[in-house]
C-alpha cells in the first residue's frame, strides 16, 4: 500500500466507521436504556438485527482488506472499463 492509499484507508477509518461505530454503540445503549425503564419485551429482536448487520459489515470489511482489495484501488475501475471495451467490440461486430 502506498502513502496515498494509506491517508485514505485511515481518513475512512477515523471519519466514517469510528462516527459509525459511535452512533451504533449509542443506538443500543439507548436501547437498553428503554428496556431498563420500560420493560419492552421485543427489545431482543431489533437489537439482534442491528448486531448481525454489523458484525456482517465488519466481516466484510476484515475479508476485504486481508484479500488485499485495498492494495490497489484503481484495479476494479480498469477492469470495468476494459471488460466495457470488449463488450464494445464484440457488439459492433454482430452488425448491429
Amino acid at each position: 500500500m502506498n502513502k496515498r492509499d494509506k491517508i485514505i484507508f485511515y481518513v475512512v477509518v477515523f471519519f466514517i466507521l469510528i462516527p459509525g461505530a459511535i452512533s451504533f454503540l449509542i443506538k443500543i445503549g439507548s436501547y437498553f436504556m428503554v428496556e431498563v425503564e420500560e420493560g419492552m419485551s421485543g427489545f431482543a429482536l431489533p437489537f439482534f438485527n442491528y448486531l448481525f448487520v454489523a458484525l456482517g459489515f465488519v466481516a466484510l470489511f476484515v475479508w476485504a482488506y486481508l484479500e488485499g482489495h485495498f492494495r490497489d484501488i484503481e484495479r476494479p475501475a480498469i477492469e470495468m472499463l476494459e471488460r466495457e471495451q470488449r463488450y464494445e467490440e464484440e457488439f459492433l461486430k454482430g452488425g448491429v
